[in-house]
Parts: C-alpha cells; structure tokens; sequence
C-alpha cells in the first residue's frame, strides 16, 4: 500500500522442510509428496507483489477462491489507501473529518490508537507529514519545517465516535504499518469462507498461514524464512507456520535518505538505528504487522519486554550490529 517496491523481508522456502537444503525459493511450494492439489498465482496490488498458494481438492475450486480472496484485497484497498484520493482515508486527511466512517476503517484505526497506547506513542498513525516532508526533501528539511509537521503528530487528538471520525487542523493519518495486515487477514478469511483450510497469503512480506502445503492435517506445515537485511542471500531463521502470522519491518526496506527510512520516531522525526529489521508471529497479520512496525522504533531491549508481555506473540530482531536477538517463543 505504500511503494512499488516489494518488501523482501520474509521469503517463503519450500513448504517441504526437505526442500530448504537447496537454494532459496521465493514462494510456497507444494510438497512433493503426496496430498492435494494446490494452484497459487501473484498480482500486483498494494503496491507490492500479493501472492496466494491454495490446496484444494479441485483446481476450480482453489481457483475460485483465490479470485474471491484477490477482490477482496482490491476492495480495501479501495477504503484504506493513502495514496488512491477517491479513498476514505484520502478524504479524511483531505478535509480532516469523516461522516459514517466505514467499518474496516474503524476497525484498523482503532487497532492503531490501541497500538499507539501499548507503544507510549512509539507507533502513531499521524506521523504522515512528517514522512511526506522527508521524502519531499530527501531527508533534508529544513529544521523548522520539521518542527511544524512535529507538531501535527499526536493520535490522542484523533476523535472517533458515532461513526464519526476527525482530526485536529492540518493532521493526516498513514495506515501503512497496519492496513496490509489487516487485508491479508481478510483474504485469509475469503478462502476460509470458500472452503480452502489450506493456504498461505503473501502480501509483501506480510504473510498469513493456515494448515498444510500438503492438504492435510498431518502434513508438513508452511516454511518462512526471514531475509537477511545484507541482502547476502542468507536467512538467520525459518519457521514453521501451521495457523498463524508473521511480519517482518525493516529500514532497508523503503530507504528516504542515506540514514532515514519510512520507519520514524514521532517525537524526532528521524529514524532509529538499533535494528535492522523485526519480525513478529502474532495471532493476526495486523498485529504482526503493527508490531513490526513499533518495535523497530525502540531499542532492542525495550521491544523484547513489551513483545513478552503480549499473548501469542513473539519476535526475532536483527540489531544494528549484525547480532540476532530472538524473544521467548520464538520457534527454535
């Protein structure tokens, strides 16, 4: 939802745990052994590379249910983009306010502001001037330019009730640290309703996984491998995904200027440099997704305390030095 570029951070291996002896794979795979068909296919929506893989009994029936999966990932987007103006996220940061705000909007937003607490304002959705004016000026505002877009960012000033939304003066709200998340959750939901139980949803990076590449209970689960951020073709861990999610955020990823990314403190403007990229296996994609997101703000240490006080989740950090740094429930 944000740039052309595709988030490399997590790359898929074989879901066969054999196959990950070989040279990387960069998607699902179905296993060689034994089980039902699968059908998977790519597009490019949200401004990155979506892919869905699809076991099923019959090819028209994955195939229907992917195409259903894929529109539902056109129609969000069509409410939670930024960058598309016919949006209602577009419309409210054009007019700061919105009127019967729709329920997918709310729900993310409401996940943001909640997010926003948890963090002590490190992940703050109205940080959008801020990153508009860094990439406007390649990283290099002028110092009182910087302030005044500063001083715009505060989601405790977003009002939200009666289904009706509204921002303080000149604010504008960014939903890219968690509305992939969340449309990845609702195309996991649209195969589930057509009745695959087998799948995984790549969108960018932010995948989400469900049963086996096999088709069957038994069978091996979906393998993950995180992207080492030197781009040296290796992967500190893989880990193995039967019903879960997983994200990975990184400052590699959407570089601004030579020491600022897309990832931005609210209260300096300026990129942190502790880690070089998060990931987090959480319950639902946009919580991973978030949790990426706002843990890459803090210092390593800080983001394994509050990762460990969250049920169902947990992280993998790789610091600013190269080390890896893996929290509680991280699979081995």
């Amino acid at each position: 939802m944000r740039t052309m570029n595709r988030r490399q951070a997590l790359q898929l291996l074989a879901a066969c745990t054999a196959a990950t002896a070989g040279a990387p794979i960069l998607r699902a795979l179905p296993c060689a052994a034994a089980g039902l068909p699968s059908l998977q296919e790519e597009r490019l929506l949200l401004g990155t590379i979506v892919g869905i893989t699809a076991v099923a009994p019959s090819a028209h029936q994955a195939q229907e249910a992917m195409d259903a999966a894929f529109a539902t990932i056109n129609r969000l987007d069509g409410i939670l983009s930024r960058y598309n103006p016919r949006t209602p996220l577009s419309a409210l940061n054009a007019h700061g306010q919105l009127h019967d705000i729709p329920g997918e909007l709310q729900t993310v937003m409401e996940y943001g502001l909640e997010l926003h607490k948890a963090t002590a304002g490190r992940f703050d959705m109205t940080i959008a001037p801020v990153l508009d004016l860094l990439e406007r000026t390649q990283a290099n505002p002028d110092p009182a330019d910087l302030r005044e877009a500063l001083a715009l960012v505060d989601s405790g000033r977003i009002r939200m009730a009666g289904g009706h939304l509204a921002l303080a003066q000149d604010m504008a709200i960014t939903l890219d640290g968690v509305a992939k998340g969340y449309i990845a959750d609702a195309a996991a939901q649209t195969l589930r309703a057509h009745g695959i139980a087998h799948f995984l949803v790549d969108a960018g990076g932010d995948i989400r996984a469900q049963g086996s590449p096999e088709g069957h209970a038994s069978g091996r689960p979906w393998v993950v491998a995180i992207e080492d951020p030197e781009k040296r073709g290796q992967y500190p861990t893989t880990i193995p995904l039967r019903d879960g999610a997983v994200a990975t955020s990184g400052g590699y990823e959407h570089p601004v200027g030579a020491t600022t990314h897309h990832l931005l403190d609210p209260r300096s403007g300026r990129s942190p440099q502790h880690v070089r990229s998060v990931s987090v296996i959480a319950p639902t994609v946009m919580q991973a997704d978030g949790l990426a997101t706002a843990l890459s703000l803090m210092p390593p240490r800080e983001a394994l305390r509050l990762i460990a006080s969250l049920p169902g989740c947990a992280c993998f950090l790789v610091t600013a030095s190269g080390g890896c740094l893996a929290s509680p429930g991280w699979p081995a």
